[in-house]
């Protein structure tokens, strides 16, 4: 699956990472619909988490 390209900077993806973690604490496991939402804002969460590393490691370079 590719990911949207969309780089944020590193707080902007760590606080959005935190604010998605804390409404998938709160997902009822029986609700499957939810689950696989929250399991996709996730995915996309991590995917822009990972490429606002990659750049800042970069920038640093």
């Amino acid at each position: 699956m590719k990911l949207p390209t969309f780089v944020p900077t590193l707080p902007a993806a760590i606080e959005t990472a935190r604010e998605y973690l804390a409404q998938a604490e709160s997902v009822n496991i029986h609700d499957h619909g939810r689950v696989i939402e929250s399991h996709a804002s996730l995915t996309v969460c991590l995917g822009q988490l990972l490429a606002a590393l990659d750049a800042e490691q970069g920038a640093g370079r």
